[in-house]
């Protein structure tokens, strides 16, 4: 054995040089390849000639006012349109690309980091409205304020709050009766944005869209299931929240009231007896809910909580994600009744756990 092994190493002295050049090729064959696999994918990837999917869909960003090479980096990725900050945030410096224009762009799907880097430098400033959509605005006041503004028309807006061809999965979850007004109504979330002008109303819808996709995040997708309720349902009773409480720190405690009257079990609390809901039904829109009269209690529609017990057949405004969370997570109390606080010229509501205490409250008051 000490024999063989004595040749053999014999054999690799005499043979070194030999052995260090054939390693040597084959080390050199691999890097060759994978340098020219390396080189040709980044081109197909980089390439503007390249084949782009037909298919391919728009992505739409809301760029925010002074945001960084890596902000934007990081927005791309969670957007789906780039895989990892670092080749779009080496290539911006090498680009000289610092100075980005905020607002909204539509890129798709695929483009390389060259295209969007040219997208982010190209947008046209003057081009770009700066648009709030207003927590508690109906689809109504919206179209009309996009209009104002020239960004779509009214009734191209309209029409794509009542599409169904958005690809999201909770929009297919709802079934929407045709008494809905907008299958969209309720899922357009409030905020700032600056979107630009002469859009198509369904890539602006898709703009809310989005941003109500971004605020729903996976422990309120869980809170939803938990509820027992369809977030369609969630979204009707945050909308109500929103517009009767003209106050924040009211929504946990209204959003409790209104879970109580669903839950109690006299047949006349079936009935929400909500005002907004009127308003709704009546395509009003003033702020004060105090205008809804005996009479237009009885308006013939089924969004009447007045005249319809339970739900109505969507949301009847666009609420905030803090009046969504409110009935996630709502307050733990008995009140069946509410009231203007005349103790408060802030807008706070009153509570009352019954009948005879909501009674003597109002009789306090007169």
């Amino acid at each position: 054995m000490i024999e063989l092994f004595n040749r053999f190493l014999t054999w690799i002295a005499r043979n070194l040089k030999k052995i260090i050049a054939a390693v040597g090729v084959v080390v050199l064959i691999a890097l060759i390849f994978t340098t020219a696999y390396s080189y040709g994918y980044h081109f197909m990837k980089t390439d503007p000639y390249a084949a782009k999917n037909a298919e391919a869909r728009t992505i739409t960003i809301d760029v925010p006012k002074n945001a960084t090479g890596r902000d934007i980096a990081e927005l791309l990725v969670k957007r789906g349109l780039l895989e990892d900050t670092t080749e779009f945030i080496i290539k911006a410096r090498m680009s000289g690309a610092t100075d980005f224009k905020y607002g909204v762009y539509y890129i798709d799907e695929g483009s390389s980091v060259e295209d969007i880097l040219a997208i982010l430098k190209e947008g046209a400033q003057s081009d770009v409205v700066p648009f709030h959509l207003i927590a508690g605005s109906t689809v109504d006041e919206i179209a009309e304020q996009l209009e104002e503004n020239g960004i779509c028309s009214a009734a191209d807006f309209k029409k794509a709050c009542n599409m169904t061809a958005y690809d999201i999965q909770l929009l297919r979850e709802i079934n929407p009766s045709e008494d809905r007004r907008y299958i969209l109504e309720g899922y357009l979330m409030p905020g700032t944005y600056h979107i630009i002008k002469d859009s198509s109303a369904t890539s602006v819808a898709k703009v809310f869209l989005d941003d109500f996709l971004k605020e729903y995040t996976g422990s309120l997708q869980q809170r939803v299931t938990e509820s027992g309720y369809t977030l369609d349902e969630i979204l009707i009773m945050a909308s109500v929240v929103q517009k009767e409480c003209a106050l924040k720190t009211d929504y946990p405690i209204f959003a409790s009231m209104l879970l109580n009257r669903m839950h109690n079990y006299r047949e006349e609390l079936s009935y929400w007896n909500m005002p907004s809901t009127v308003l709704y039904a009546q395509h009003r829109s003033e702020d004060s809910i105090t205008s809804v009269t005996e009479g237009d209690q009885s308006y013939v529609s089924p969004y009447n909580t007045f005249l319809n017990p339970g739900f109505t057949p969507g949301p009847v405004s666009n609420p905030s994600i803090d009046a969504i969370k409110a009935v996630l997570y709502p307050e733990d109390t008995d009140y069946l009744y509410y009231e203007i606080d005349y103790d408060n010229q802030n807008g706070a509501r009153h509570f009352s756990s019954t009948e005879q205490e909501h009674e003597a409250y109002l009789s306090s008051q007169s």
